[in-house]
């Protein structure tokens, strides 16, 4: 019977996989050019054949709040569809998966997941719900954690408030990974898995990934926790629109292929474990391509955290290549700029889910804690130059720094072939260059092909 489970489910998983987005794109690596090469804020225009003109191997792809990129407008937020097209985008084997559960071939004695070690009450989304909102919450809740379809609801509860409170849940309560999105009204939960020997096998997957994460994370401050899972996750997965699983903790932790929300629920996941709070955000970029991040605590302030967006998509892992541009940063450099439409539903009825906390400090700034931040031009491109050469020698590839002002950025990006040029006359193994510098963030990257 199992097998039967597993194998409709699978087909479900299948036909309910319907986030993608981010901002990601794929990108095939190329031989090596030897032409310098500079990408100034991806604006760089297309070739007839798509390609850019500028293309080099390793092309940096994660996205550049400048680029003219097609997204193909597919999102990846809760897809919590209103009741009007409900029963459409619902696969052909739910009702089949439903009488399974009903009917006692699945069992329901006991939730998959009894405890967990942050209590649901003290989340900052539901505190922001009222009293209506909360109850309905802990049903849902309560419904999923023993993979039941159905929460009894009266007409108190409207279609509005049921998309608020499930997609507020879905995103803050990422221990709940077999918990899907995809066509849910009204009073019904629909799951990516429903066996629950299956679920806590894959549960005791996850947990052992992420004891190795913490162990890791041991003994250091919360700054060097989230640095930590920030390398982890941006290190140890591939950006994949489609695939099973890639919307939750076991695709951050177990498969390796997740999205922006696997992405964001994986970083919240590690977050709940070591103690430090932390919101998982929705929102858009510029061409209105859904999204997700992370807003986490710091010794008593807020940040925003997008591993997506710090990861590059290459073929191979290259360990040297993990960017800091969103590690630790106030809304000012990112809302409205990069990130759009914060905390809300954007496809059909649009809904508020609740106002993040507001990100202000910028002293817990990955540059600023690291010395990498410059307030003049002299200073920049000495430490660019050092920062370089040094990563040149060791074959890295990813050299980033921080300024402090507008006029400094634009004095350094104003000279970046001359840069591209002189590195490569000091280690003959540097094959092209390309930057992905942000104006938004004021960081300057030059990223080293071999």
């Amino acid at each position: 019977m199992k097998k039967k489970i597993s194998a409709v489910c699978a087909a479900l998983l299948i036909a309910a996989s319907v986030f993608s987005g981010c901002g990601k794109n794929n990108v095939d690596e190329s031989p090596a050019d030897t032409a310098i090469n500079i990408i100034q804020d991806g604006t760089e225009a297309p070739s007839e054949d798509g390609s850019s003109a500028n293309d080099v191997s390793d092309t940096t792809a994660f996205f550049d709040p400048g680029a003219n990129i097609d997204f193909g407008g597919n999102e990846d937020v809760p897809d919590v569809s209103e009741n009007t097209d409900t029963e459409a985008a619902l696969p052909d084997n739910h009702d089949e998966i439903v009488n399974m559960i009903e009917g006692g071939i699945v069992s329901e004695k006991a939730p998959v997941i009894t405890e967990y070690n942050v209590d649901f009450k003290t989340r900052y989304g539901y505190n922001t719900l009222n009293d209506q909102e909360k109850a309905l919450y802990a049903d849902i809740l309560e419904a999923a954690k023993s993979v039941r379809t159905k929460v009894k609801v009266d007409d108190s509860v409207s279609d509005e408030m049921w998309l608020k409170v499930y997609g507020c849940l879905y995103m803050q309560e990422p221990q709940l990974f077999w918990l899907a999105s995809k066509g849910v009204t009204k009073g019904k939960l629909r799951y990516w898995e429903v066996d629950p020997e299956l679920i806590a096998s894959m549960q005791s997957e996850i947990e052992k990934k992420a004891a190795d994460v913490l162990a890791k994370a041991d003994g250091k401050d919360t700054f060097g926790k989230l640095k930590v899972f920030h390398d982890y996750i941006t290190l140890n997965n591939n950006f994949v629109k489609e695939e099973g699983f890639n919307q939750t903790i076991y695709g951050g932790f177990v498969k390796g292929e997740i999205q922006c929300e696997g992405y964001a629920k994986t970083m919240q996941y590690l977050c709940d474990l070591a103690g430090i709070e932390s919101v998982v955000v929705v929102g858009s970029n510029e061409s209105n391509d859904s999204h997700a991040w992370n807003v986490v605590k710091v010794d008593g302030e807020w940040y925003n955290l997008d591993c997506t967006w710090d990861d590059p998509i290459l073929k191979e892992v290259d360990e040297s290549n993990v960017r800091y541009r969103y590690f630790l940063v106030p809304d000012e450099w990112i809302h409205n700029k990069s990130h759009f439409n914060v905390n809300t539903k954007i496809s059909g009825t649009q809904i508020k889910y609740f106002d993040p906390p507001k990100c202000t400090a910028t002293k817990m700034n990955y540059f600023t804690v690291s010395g990498e931040l410059y307030s003049d031009k002299a200073s920049a491109e000495s430490a660019l130059k050092d920062k370089l050469k040094s990563y040149a020698s060791n074959k890295m590839r990813a050299v980033e720094i921080r300024v402090a002002s507008k006029d400094v950025y634009d004095a350094i990006t104003g000279n970046l072939k001359e840069y591209a040029s002189w590195i490569k006359n000091e280690n003959s193994s540097v094959s092209s260059v390309a930057s992905n510098c942000d104006p938004n963030t004021l960081v300057i990257e030059l990223d080293l092909n071999y």
